[in-house]
């Protein structure tokens, strides 16, 4: 879906430097947005920071007011000025942008910020996965990382009771995916919207590349490598207890003494990176996508479908492509 002006002379002309972003990707999480990232950093009309790909400044998670287990890893700004110095470096780049997934998590924050500090000219893009199979994804990611030591089964059971205590978002799989409500405040503020899915990038990495372009006002044809994917999913075999609930009997103990029993001491760190989605994954071990429990599957199946409704009514598309054969 995209919100632009159909009149081509009442498009606006490319805004001047700032210390701010001209344009965001808000996510989601685990739909596909550090191959944009990567993808996007090629265009050489487009500056996106080459140290940190999420800025996480808009949705003041920046400010401590979420958990976020202590020996998770999280890059995030210290301030407004921190947050700007990430893009110190442009120089004559037609765009400016910040992929940060958190930004769709915490719109109702986030997206308010944004128009105040950026303007409404800003040009905003979403890439929506499969709820189901995107919950699925972030949860064997913070398997892989550490940063889970639950069944799947057993964080759905507590999901409740972690929103209610703020946990970050890295750690609510199924609210995550709920994507109308976190699409609105955006597209409610903003005129310039671009929303994707995951499976065009998939499908046609090329075509989805150039509407993103043409959408940002640059050269849709700008040469860009589009044959690696970023950040893909999977666990290694010695993962694979946690997902069978060798742990969910300890689910009333802190991540962070779970951490230090279970993984410190043979690691030899007492932290998590979240490789800020730019470089690869921590671990050299080979990694496998193990199905969902067919049960649990279907079970989500049937609680996101009157959520995949409501998007395709505030979208005005079929998400058919969704729903299970």
């Amino acid at each position: 879906m995209s919100h632009v002006p159909t009149d081509e002379t009442a498009r606006p002309e490319v805004p001047a430097v700032t210390g701010w972003p001209d344009f965001l990707v808000i996510g989601a999480p685990k739909s596909g947005t550090t191959s944009l990232y990567h993808y996007l950093r090629q265009h050489p009309d487009i500056f996106l920071s080459p140290t940190r790909k999420e800025g996480r400044f808009f949705s003041d998670i920046w400010k401590g007011e979420v958990y976020w287990p202590d020996f998770y890893h999280f890059d995030a700004p210290a301030s407004a000025a921190d947050y700007q110095a990430l893009f110190a470096e442009r120089r004559n780049e037609a765009r400016a942008g910040d992929v940060s997934p958190d930004y769709l998590s915490y719109a109702d924050i986030a997206a308010p910020q944004a128009l105040e500090l950026c303007g409404p000219q800003t040009r905003i893009i979403a890439i929506l996965r499969n709820p189901v199979d995107r919950a699925w994804s972030h949860y064997l990611q913070n398997v892989r990382r550490d940063a889970e030591f639950l069944s799947f089964a057993r964080t759905l059971e507590l999901e409740a009771e972690r929103k209610a205590a703020h946990w970050g978002f890295q750690w609510l799989y199924t609210d995550t995916g709920r994507y109308a409500g976190k699409l609105a405040p955006w597209l409610d503020r903003f005129d310039h919207t671009l929303v994707l899915l995951q499976n065009e990038l998939d499908q046609d990495a090329a075509g989805t590349m150039r509407r993103i372009f043409d959408f940002l006002e640059i050269d849709p044809d700008a040469p860009v490598s589009l044959q690696q994917r970023f950040n893909t999913g999977g666990i290694p075999a010695a993962k694979l207890p946690i997902l069978e609930g060798a742990y969910d009997h300890r689910s009333d103990e802190s991540f962070e003494a779970l951490h230090a029993e279970l993984v410190a001491p043979v690691t030899g760190v007492s932290s998590a990176s979240t490789a800020d989605g730019v470089y690869p994954p921590p671990g050299t071990a080979p990694v496998q996508v193990p199905p969902m429990d067919a049960a649990t599957r279907a079970m989500l199946d049937a609680r996101f479908a009157p959520e995949i409704e409501v998007l395709e009514a505030l979208l005005g598309r079929s998400l058919d492509i969704w729903r299970p054969a």
